[in-house]
């Protein structure tokens, strides 16, 4: 089974801009069995000041219709919000939408402003634990901060995987919007392996890439194997598309697949987005 990192820098309210980007990754991915972008692939990163505009969303759905159909040989796992249909809560969800053969799975965040206080305003918390089925692969599909430790105990992991672990995943996904800190990418990684500690399942992590209102998002994006060591990985701070052979899973090796860039090398990069 092969899965692609489609790791890209979308722009925020440029929706066709970024559906030709994730159509072309798509495209580019010859023979995955899955396609994973990061959250918001759609709308771009930090969406929330254009939520108030009603059309805001129309477009994020006829963008996904069109991925669905321009797309439809290639199965695709990518970030966008979504409406909150249920006539309660908060009008919006958090969502990772998977798009296949004209099926719609929609899974949905439920972690909510542990980074950022602006998700309680526009997205309701799920609690729907439905794995996605790919082959005869399970998949437990986060989101962002659904891999954040919420329990007081700080040796103690608890989030949003223990909800999924029941229903016995092969393995879990995380498609995120994480902030690059030069100072802390060693902490970060080390934060999702205990993940994979913990749950001896492997994981799949995807993250956005680019500068946005003068934050910057790394990339980045892993593949963490059963031995819970980086087995794939995309570069810092640049866009790539990465194909997967999932047999590096079962890698004996003890040492992470990953160059870590230079000081130097990381301002020149973030000078580049």
């Amino acid at each position: 089974m092969k899965i692609t990192l489609a790791q890209k820098n979308f722009s925020t309210n440029d929706i066709e801009l970024n559906v030709n980007k994730i159509i072309d990754a798509a495209h580019e991915a010859k023979g995955s069995s899955l396609v994973i972008f990061p959250e918001f692939a759609v709308c771009g990163m930090n969406p929330y000041t254009h939520f108030s505009d009603p059309t805001f969303i129309d477009r994020c759905e006829k963008a996904l219709d069109r991925i669905a159909s321009e797309c439809e040989r290639v199965p695709i796992l990518v970030g966008c919000p979504v409406r909150n249909i249920n006539g309660s809560g908060k009008p919006l969800f958090n969502a990772a939408v998977y798009l296949f053969q004209g099926q719609r799975k929609v899974f949905k965040k439920k972690q909510l402003g542990l980074s950022d206080k602006r998700e309680l305003e526009y997205f309701e918390p799920s609690d729907e634990n439905e794995l996605l089925q790919v082959g005869c692969h399970k998949f437990a599909v986060t989101i962002g901060e659904d891999l954040y430790n919420i329990g007081e105990d700080e040796f103690l992991l608890q989030n949003r995987v223990d909800d999924f672990m029941p229903s016995l995943p092969d393995v879990i996904v995380n498609i995120a919007s994480e902030q690059f800190d030069s100072q802390d990418i060693t902490a970060y990684r080390d934060k999702l392996r205990q993940n994979v500690l913990k749950t001896e399942r492997p994981l799949v992590y995807v993250n956005n890439v680019g500068r946005k209102d003068g934050e910057i998002f790394g990339g980045h994006s892993m593949i963490f194997g059963y031995e819970s060591y980086v087995v794939a990985s995309c570069p810092f701070l640049e866009e790539d598309v990465n194909d997967v052979d999932l047999t590096c899973l079962i890698s004996m090796r003890h040492v992470d697949v990953e160059d870590v860039p230079s000081s130097e090398d990381i301002e020149n990069l973030v000078k580049k987005l």
